[in-house]
């Protein structure tokens, strides 16, 4: 390119750039170019918004673009046409944002976020440089590469032009290529180096950002330190370019930019020669960045040494003339500290000397090292006069008794040691430090038992926890020492050899610890030392170390084996046969026990001896636990962690072995005690040596000591420990321990009472007795409260307690002290008293009949006083108390039931009163678990369920209960009633209990409903018989019938009172249990039965019993007896309330007998549903001739009700109901003789429901069996034509025969003469067909089934039914419009709405007839009629309007039938209305609908009335029309969010057509301008955009468009009439041409083509931009759309005039 083009390209304006205005391929970071030309802005927005959320839930730095480069403004923000400084200003922005997404560069987010970058901002051509500076650090990935690829880096002179290489391959850039262009190109080297600031300052207004930018600085230091190392020379220009950011990071704050500043410092020194000056700057910025904030100090100094060592000039020490590194490795220690000090100075100066310097010699000893010789001989003298004086005093070096200057010295000659054992192995210098530990051990350790001495120390102080030494001796050293005294001891005389394995040598006791070390090598080394010691003679180690040699390879192997071998050197001891080998074994063993009580020897070696001596060693070693029990003392310091580790050793030797030891040795049981009460830790980090006892009092442990006396001085120390310490560690330590063992009762009892303090008696007289002659006696000998409570916590849970039956006596009386103790301790009083009862009922458990049977004798009941329990439960109001004691009495029930059923009834009255009342799930346990124990054995000792005193006692305690029950929670109501009747029995008492349930109710005061108030009893108490099974449900209703009938008829009647069953007495006790006559007035007994006889209807009837009940005839004879005895029972019932019935005729309670009796019915009805077919035609056959009208209707009744639920019968059945048919033609011609008013009313009903069944029977059977229906047609016939029939008599007649008629056929034609006369005269009497609906009905359907049955046998009568039928229809005619006409407006109108209210509810197809008559009523009324019921009219109509949302919100073609009417109706008022009288009612509407009540469906209404009242208001509409365009553009917006309902599309897809119609009518008949600017702006996008409303489905969609979209969009265009309106609404249409559906596109096609043929010529202006898009879907993917446009073109060029080719 010339350079005429690169002017002229700097000169070119950013907007007229090409690749701005091309949109086939867009450049694009994570789609394909082609796809993101698809996409439009706002996709790629939103994309970036979320990536920028995600962001910030990484890091909150992002939360400053927000409003700048992702603010919705950003949208429209196009930098091509900016000015400079907005640009400038973005560019900021953008380098800013690129700099913080950096450390997230490999992120999803992060990409979101760049994609939006590049699409809106173009940031791959404006800030190549921020791009690339962000991604560079990951430039061997492929995001990298793809970053790369959007880059127009062709030009050859661009920057970046080097990269384009890789843009076409794809590949990433290696680090190679990375760091060759950085040493040839300094502009790039530049380049990395000056991102670090850069991302460095982007990062500084967030505290704690920089953190995130460790990838830029390992980009940074790696790439520069590679170029450096790879450059072949570093020339000037790399040095100069590098200066200033090296030192920017040594003085920056940042470790990690620092660090790379030491490695690029570091690569520096050994890749070049620095000038003098240049060294002496970088050693002092190092130096200083050390001093100034040391957070990397070693790898400061460590780059001070690199840059010291490898430059020609090194810092020459002044008084040495040599270098600072010779000096530090000079023989000299005062040179060596003349080297120390100077870098001191330097350090703490920031000054390096500038004398001229030499280089230094190579020598390879540490500064380190020598600065400690040189340490070590300073102080030499001093501390070796202190160790002289502790040699004398020991033979052990313990460093837990050194003081610290001893502890010093052993520090650095153990530290000293272990450098030079280290270098003395291997390597070129391994001579020098050999020599070097000869002069350590000549000047420090001379003598060989000082020597070894210190060896021994190294051996043993692994173990060491306190580490009083601060010195790691690690395996390696170990080993390390043990070689070296192995070859010591080689070179030692035999004098010395004695000396080291003497008794009091420290030598064999440190070796045996090393052969427990876990390291294999350790133990070698050890053994190989112990080979050596070997040769000394006169040892007393000796048996044991030949054992031992002799085991050397299981002891290698084997850490764990010197415990064994240890244990079999003591069995020997005790054992061998050779007493001198035995003495010495035992002379040895002891010598060992001796080290281990030395108190010279270290705890932590004692410690390593004692494990590893397994056997019983307790009685030696005492006196060591008693001296440091007595260092471990509360007023002296705490004892050390290897004190304390060797102190629990020593309790852990308290095993089953060593426990006899307690009672023979009194210092042992002291030494025990004393550690279970020393309760201050030992040592922090391990537990006290009371926690420690207490862990080793096991089962075994305590079952060993066996002597009683101690055993009890255990248990009182432990009780002790609970009553004097708080810890809960303690407390779970004695917790643990007391159910571990197994322990006498009798030692428990001792603590809870003194031995010498008599028990108390039995009963409550007899512990009166004693406190009576004690009053004087002091209360001080008795156990405290406290001491009690924790011993009775302790009993709750011990399952390991011999004699239980010993804690009876004393629980009793400790229960009888509670009882004695005054209210100002009642808290804690009851919580004793719940502690104490479950004791004894812990005892009764284990002595009841699931525990193991007890011997005779064992528990004497006397020694029960349940009268004591009673007494708790009365005393206390606690519930837990109550709970307690009644679980007592239930295990006591199984026990000794004669002791507590004295006391049955208290205990079941305080339950109904107490604990039933509480809603807890305990408390329910405590129920179920009395009424579980104590019943059956109630039943036990009655001789059974149905003994008299069996049947009162349960009565009674039923009666508790249902007492009980209003205050018990609702969902414990059923559980407790289940379970009570499940364990009396509910065969023999869940009728009884349902009674007394029924009692309780019929006595209560129900306040608010009564009738919810025993629907809701009912439905319980049919939830409590539905837990038990059919026949016993059917047991309990036979019984309670019975129960009804031996109860009189009422209070003032007893001696209708059946005579009772056998046992007379015991009968009339039940009753009077159950319900007392003589305590209830008359109405509770009337209550009473009410309820019992609902009850028993609403049971039978009840899903729970239908579920339950078998097939009767199947394997369940019993019963289907229960049902035939139900039925004797009922019918029993039936006939004894009939007869109240009759005797209470004129009395004030012949309304309850009435009712009483029809609930029998139904309790018979349900009956019925249970009985078998045959049967039950033969009890209605027996009911239907009884003497009560009310039975016999009943029977036909029942018989009508079977007759219409089942449709298929057997022959024989078809026979027997057949057999009927007399008895009901019996009771159809019946005389009216001698009856009454009531009796005749009664008698005619009885009547119609005999023509019913009579009815019902024909059409079942009459096909069939036709023959026995011709006496049914001659009856009713007789009926019909009968003069002084009851009409209604008359109107089933006539059904009656309507049936027989269509079922006879020809059979009845003879019956033609008489029937056809009397069913035209029935029609002929106007008056009774007016005043009897049906009547009339009935005369209707009689001829209709006539005429349809026998058309061709009624010619003679034809004329005079035409003119019947001709009359009637003219008659409603007439009727309807003389309602219309005839009646004033104050008279119907009124009329009107209460019809409306009545029909709406269950007869909504009459509606329309309704509306007709208003309709015709509305258009007859004048204006000033109008004026003054206008009102009255519009209230209607609102509530009529309401049909829709409040009556048939789903029914939609119900609903559109009524809602049509009504508009219609309401129309015709509107066309007699002014302009001033419309409006205030059109508003009214509109505010109407607008109301949250009706909710959408009032729209729904609301805009299908407008359109109707704009379709005849035409014109004079578009006055009212303004107020509803912003509505319209708001229903249109959001029209699918209107209805949530199932059908909720549909009401849409309704709505949308009545607002696009109402819309199409305005625009339609606009003639003044309605569509002004700013009402076609607010329509014009929500009615396009309903092209893409595709609710409702395709067919609904399609239809939608054509139908009504399309028609108002036309109308619109028609009605703008502007030229700058048609080119906005033409244009907004061709966009929905590029919509991604086809059906969106092909309606959009529709509606242009709709446009142009409305704007005609007119539309040739907008054909310029409607072209495009035409030629873009002439290539459309949808074959149909192709099509329409084809036909679009065409009609086009027909409406225009002209071709259209010429525009393509």
């Amino acid at each position: 390119m010339t350079s005429l083009s690169h002017q002229l390209k700097r000169l070119a304006l950013p907007q007229t750039d090409a690749s701005l205005l091309i949109c086939h391929d867009v450049a694009s970071l994570l789609f394909d170019p082609k796809d993101a030309a698809t996409m439009d802005r706002s996709t790629f927005y939103a994309l970036g918004c979320t990536g920028l959320e995600e962001l910030l839930g990484l890091d909150p730095v992002f939360a400053d673009f927000q409003q700048t480069l992702f603010s919705p403004s950003s949208q429209t923000l196009e930098r091509s046409v900016q000015s400079k400084e907005v640009n400038r200003q973005l560019d900021d922005s953008i380098s800013l944002f690129l700099s913080r997404l950096c450390p997230y560069f490999l992120l999803k987010p992060a990409h979101k976020c760049m994609e939006w970058l590049i699409h809106r901002f173009h940031i791959h051509l404006y800030n190549v440089d921020s791009l690339l500076s962000c991604v560079f650090p990951y430039h061997d990935t492929k995001v990298f590469v793809r970053v790369l690829q959007l880059l127009r880096i062709k030009d050859s002179a661009h920057r970046w032009n080097w990269l384009q290489c890789l843009q076409k391959p794809g590949v990433p850039l290696s680090r190679a290529a990375l760091v060759v262009h950085c040493t040839t190109d300094l502009g790039f080297m530049d380049f990395i180096c000056s991102m670090v600031p850069t991302s460095i300052q982007a990062f500084s207004a967030h505290p704690g950002g920089c953190s995130q930018l460790r990838v830029v600085f390992s980009f940074y230091a790696s790439t520069i330190v590679s170029a450096l190392d790879a450059v072949e020379k570093v020339s000037e220009s790399i040095i100069s370019k590098l200066l200033p950011y090296v030192h920017k990071g040594l003085k920056s704050p940042l470790a990690d930019y620092k660090a790379a500043s030491y490695m690029i410092v570091c690569q520096l020194a050994v890749s070049v020669v620095l000038e003098a000056g240049l060294v002496d700057a970088l050693a002092f910025q190092v130096v200083k960045s050390v001093v100034k904030e040391p957070v990397l100090d070693k790898e400061g100094l460590g780059c001070l040494m690199v840059l010291l060592q490898n430059q020609k000039d090194g810092a020459i020490l002044g008084d040495s003339d040599t270098s600072v590194l010779l000096s530090l490795n000079h023989p000299q220690p005062s040179v060596r500290a003349l080297a120390l000090e100077h870098l001191m100075d330097v350090v703490t100066s920031g000054q390096v000397c500038k004398r001229p310097q030499t280089r230094a010699d190579s020598v390879h000893m540490s500064s380190f090292f020598f600065f400690q010789l040189s340490l070590l001989d300073f102080i030499t003298f001093f501390l070796q006069q202190q160790m002289a004086q502790y040699n004398t005093q020991s033979t052990w070096w313990n460093p837990e008794k050194l003081d610290a200057n001893t502890c010093c010295y052993l520090n650095l000659l153990c530290r000293l040691f272990a450098v030079i054992m280290g270098g003395a192995g291997e390597g070129p210098a391994s001579g020098g430090f050999r020599d070097l530990m000869k002069v350590l051990v000549q000047v420090h350790l001379p003598e060989p038992l000082m020597l070894f001495r210190f060896l021994c120390l190294l051996w043993g102080y692994g173990g060491n926890h306190g580490d009083q030494l601060d010195v790691k001796v690690g395996a390696v050293l170990q080993t390390q020492a043990l070689y070296m005294g192995r070859a010591l001891l080689a070179s030692q005389n035999a004098a010395t050899l004695r000396l080291l394995a003497d008794a009091h040598s420290p030598v064999v006791p440190s070796l045996l610890v090393c052969l427990c070390s876990p390291v294999r090598e350790v133990r070698r080394a050890g053994l190989g030392v112990l080979q050596s010691l070997s040769a000394a003679d006169a040892s007393p180690y000796q048996p044991i170390t030949e054992r031992l040699l002799r085991n050397s390879e299981e002891i290698t192997a084997d850490p764990s084996y010197l415990n064994t071998a240890l244990a079999a050197l003591h069995q020997d001891s005790l054992s061998s046969k050779s007493q001198t080998q035995q003495k010495k074994l035992q002379t040895s063993m002891q010598q060992l026990l001796e080290v281990v009580r030395s108190p010279n020897c270290p705890s932590y070696t004692a410690g390593s001896l004692l494990r590893a001596m397994s056997h019983d060693v307790l009685s030696a070693l005492l006196p060591v636990l008693d001296r440091l029990q007595d260092q471990a003392g509360p007023d002296v310091p705490a004892l050390l962690a290897d004190e304390a580790r060797l102190v629990q050793l020593l309790l852990g030797k308290f095993t089953q072995e060593s426990a006899p030891l307690l009672a023979t040795d009194r210092k042992c049981l002291e030494l025990f005690v004393c550690a279970l009460k020393s309760s201050a830790p030992s040592h922090p980090s391990i537990p006290s040596s009371q926690i420690i006892a207490l862990e080793q009092i096991s089962k075994s442990f305590f079952s060993s000591v066996g002597d009683e006396s101690v055993q009890q001085k255990l248990l009182a120390v432990m009780f002790d420990l609970l009553v004097d310490n708080r810890s809960p560690q303690v407390a779970n330590g004695v917790s643990s321990a007391f159910k571990g063992i197994s322990v006498d009762a009798q030692l428990v009892a001792n603590e809870l009472s003194p031995p010498d303090k008599p028990a108390v008696g039995g009963t409550v007289q007899q512990s009166r007795r004693s406190r009576m002659t004690s009053v004087a006696e002091p209360e001080g000998g008795a156990v405290s409260w406290g001491r009690v409570c924790l011993i009775l916590e302790l009993l709750q849970h011990k399952k390991k307690l011999k004699r239980v039956q010993t804690l009876v006596p004393v629980l009793f009386s400790l229960l009888s002290r509670c009882l004695e103790s005054g209210p100002a301790d009642q808290t804690s009083v009851e919580y004793t008293k719940q502690l104490l009862l479950s004791c004894l009922l812990n005892v009764c458990t284990k002595l009841g009949p699931d525990g193991p049977a007890p011997d005779p004798g064992v528990l004497d009941e006397d020694k029960f006083s349940v009268e004591l329990v009673v007494q708790c439960i009365r005393m206390s109001e606690v519930p837990q108390t109550h709970h307690q004691a009644l679980l007592l009495l239930g295990s006591v029930a199984a026990i000794f039931p004669d002791k507590v059923l004295l006391n049955i009834m208290p205990i079941f009255t305080f339950m109904g009163a107490n604990i039933m009342r509480l809603d807890d799930a305990y408390s329910f346990r405590v129920i179920d678990k009395t009424v579980q124990m104590v019943i059956p054995a109630l039943i036990q000792l009655s001789d059974g369920q149905t003994s008299p005193h069996m049947v009162a006692m349960a009565t009674r305690i039923m009666h508790v209960f249902a007492d009980a029950l209003p205050h018990v929670p609702e969902h414990r109501r059923l559980p407790i009633l289940t379970q009570l009747v499940t364990t009396l029995g509910p065969a023999h008492f869940l009728w009884a209990l349902m009674l007394l349930l029924f009692k309780l109710h019929a006595t209560a005061a129900h306040a608010g409903d009564k009738d919810a108030a025993l629907q809701k009893d009912l439905d319980f108490w049919i939830c409590v018989c539905g837990q038990f099974e059919v026949n016993e449900q059917l047991t309990s209703v036979v019984r309670i019938l019975g129960f009804l009938l031996r109860l009189p008829d009422d209070k003032d009647d007893g001696e209708t009172q059946q005579a009772p069953l056998s046992h007379e007495e015991e009968v009339e006790e039940e009753e009077d249990l159950i319900f007392n006559v003589d305590a209830h007035s008359s109405k509770e007994l009337r209550h009473f039965k009410f309820i019992c006889v609902s009850f028993m209807a609403q049971l039978l009837r009840s899903n729970s019993f239908i579920e339950k009940r078998t097939v009767f005839g199947g394997p369940c004879p019993s019963e289907r007896t229960l049902c035939f005895r139900l039925l004797e029972e009922i019918l029993r019932y039936i006939h004894s309330v009939a007869r109240c019935v009759e005797e209470n005729a004129d009395k004030p309670t012949a309304k309850f007998w009435r009712v009483l009796l029809n609930k029998a019915y139904e309790v018979l009805d349900q009956m019925n549903a249970l009985l078998p077919t045959d049967t039950f035609i033969t009890v209605m056959k027996g009911l239907m001739g009884n003497e009560l009208p009310s039975v016999r209707r009943k029977a036909m009744e029942l018989l009508n009700n079977k007759l219409q639920h089942r449709t298929r019968w057997e022959e024989p059945q078809v026979a027997v109901f057949l057999a009927l048919i007399d008895d009901l033609l019996s009771v159809v011609g019946k005389p009216r003789s001698q009856l009454t008013r009531d009796g005749v009313a009664e008698h005619a009903v009885n009547r119609q429901t005999a023509l019913y069944s009579l009815k019902l029977l024909c059409r079942g059977f009459g096909s069939a069996h036709q023959e026995a229906f011709a006496p049914v047609l001659v009856r009713a016939v007789e009926i019909v034509t009968a003069t002084e029939e009851d009409k209604n008599v008359t109107g089933s007649g006539l059904l009656c025969i309507a049936e027989v008629v269509s079922t006879l056929k020809a059979r009845a034609i003879p019956q033609l003469p008489r029937l056809m006369p009397a069913v035209l005269s029935a029609l002929r009497d106007r008056k009774e067909l007016l005043t009897n609906e049906i009547y009339l009905l009935s005369a209707v359907t009689a001829l209709q089934r006539i005429t349809e049955t026998l058309p061709h046998f009624i010619s003679p009568y034809l004329q005079d039914v035409t003119s019947q039928v001709s009359a009637l229809s003219a008659r409603l005619s007439a009727l309807r419009n003389t309602l219309s006409t005839k009646l004033p407006p104050r008279v119907l109108l009124p009329t009107v709405s209460r019809t409306y209210s009545s029909l709406v509810l269950d007869r909504k197809t009459q509606l329309g007839a309704l509306m007709s008559i208003l309709k015709e009523h509305i258009s007859h009324m004048d204006k000033d009629q109008l004026s003054v019921h206008q009102s009255e009219l519009t209230a209607f109509f609102l509530t009529a309007l309401d049909f829709r949302s409040e009556h048939c919100k789903d029914d939609l073609d119900e609903a559109e039938r009524v809602e049509g009417a009504v508009i219609d109706c309401l129309v015709a008022m509107v066309m007699k209305l002014s302009e001033v009288t419309f409006r205030p009612l059109f508003f009214k509407l509109f505010d109407w609908s607008k109301s949250e009540v009706g909710g959408a469906d009032r729209l729904l209404t609301f805009y299908r009335l407008t359109d109707a009242v704009a379709d005849r208001l035409k014109g004079l509409f578009v006055l009212f029309a303004g107020n509803l365009v912003k509505p319209f553009a708001d229903l249109l917006r959001r029209s699918e969010r209107l209805f949530e309902s199932d059908p909720g599309e549909h009401k849409t897809c309704l709505l949308l057509r009545s607002v696009l119609d109402a819309m199409t009518k305005v625009f339609m008949y606009d003639t003044q301008r309605f569509l002004s600017a700013e009402r076609a702006h607010t329509l014009m996008s929500p009615l396009v955009d309903q092209v893409e409303n595709l609710v409702g489905g395709a067919e609904r969609y399609q239809q939608r468009v054509s139908q009504h979209l399309v028609p108002c969009v036309g109308q619109f265009a028609a009605a703008l009439a502007d030229h700058a309106h048609w080119k906005t609404l033409n244009y907004q249409v061709l966009l929905k041409t590029r919509h991604s559906h086809a059906e969106v596109r092909f309606s959009a096609l529709l509606l242009l083509l709709e446009v142009a043929s409305k704007l005609k010529e007119n539309y040739v202006v907008l054909l310029p931009e409607t072209i495009p898009f035409l030629a873009e879907l002439m290539e459309d993917e949808c074959e149909q759309v192709e099509q329409q446009v084809q036909s679009v073109v065409q009609e086009m060029e027909n409406i225009l005039g002209e071709p259209l080719n010429a525009y393509f």
